[in-house]
């Protein structure tokens, strides 16, 4: 539970530097400077501390198959939250629980029936959320909603799939570093094809503090959520997870004076209330 705890605060706060620093900087450099530093870390820490010599290439194809989903959900992630309210990135990741629950639906034989009464609330409070919210200042594009769903559905598999290779005992690190590892080469190729190297000299000089803290931050928050995740299910550890979302709606509020109305608030707890019932009918 306590590694759960600090993961929901550390990913709450990290999605805080996102949106802060992405106000006056590109995706990809700031993505591909802070996942250079999680990959050394973690690198370290995992030639280090474990004997790597068992693990086989269709291994490393396993984790690194999570690894893609995560870096797309995060990118797609990323896109939005550059523009848009961090209220928006609460949502969805809200109602990534069904993603969660129909894979488990279809590969681990839980009974789905009992589960419709939680899918309905979540789904009927996001919908008056896009109701309520279209237009104000918390109105996106469909485009942006289409990117917070691939974000979502992304994020989901990509925990799923770490989930079974935690289960087959994979070190947690070893997921980490594969993960920051193809987050970082994504990003340079798409920073080395778009910047001179004399502006990302520059850029690098600019933000190395604000980046070592990032990194620091989302090492610890991964390594955490790992940690968890390997002692649970994808659907208890979603529940759990569940305050990360409010977190950062929080967040948004106290950081970004972000408009938090008695609608919405109301709505959020809707949906966090469809989450809990589907945990219910699903443990």
């Amino acid at each position: 539970m306590i590694y759960i705890i600090l993961s929901i605060l550390l990913f709450s706060f990290n999605n805080v530097l996102w949106k802060k620093n992405l106000e006056s900087i590109s995706i990809s450099f700031l993505v591909a400077y802070r996942a250079f530093f999680t990959s050394i870390i973690s690198l370290v820490l995992l030639f280090y501390l474990y004997d790597l010599t068992n693990i086989k290439i269709f291994d490393l194809v396993r984790i690194t198959l999570g690894s893609v989903f995560g870096v797309i959900g995060l990118f797609s992630m990323l896109v939005v939250v550059k523009k848009a309210s961090l209220q928006w990135l609460g949502i969805y990741n809200l109602i990534g629980l069904i993603v969660s629950t129909l894979f488990l639906f279809f590969f681990e034989k839980i009974d789905f029936s009992k589960s419709i009464f939680g899918i309905a609330i979540i789904v009927i409070g996001f919908i008056f959320f896009i109701y309520f919210n279209r237009q104000n200042q918390l109105n996106i594009s469909r485009k942006q909603h289409l990117l917070l769903l691939l974000m979502t559905l992304c994020f989901s598999i990509s925990s799923l799939i770490h989930w079974k290779n935690l289960t087959s005992n994979f070190p947690p690190l070893l997921i980490l570093s594969n993960q920051e590892l193809v987050v970082f080469i994504s990003a340079f190729v798409i920073t080395w094809k778009s910047r001179k190297i004399i502006s990302i000299r520059n850029l690098c000089k600019n933000y190395f503090t604000r980046v070592i803290l990032m990194s620091c931050i989302v090492f610890l928050a991964l390594l955490t959520s790992f940690l968890g995740l390997k002692i649970t299910n994808p659907i208890i550890s979603s529940v759990l997870f569940l305050a990360s979302p409010l977190t950062t709606i929080l967040f948004s509020y106290l950081f970004f004076k972000e408009k938090l109305s008695i609608k919405n608030f109301v709505i959020i707890l809707i949906i966090s209330f469809g989450t809990f019932v589907l945990h219910f009918y699903s443990a």
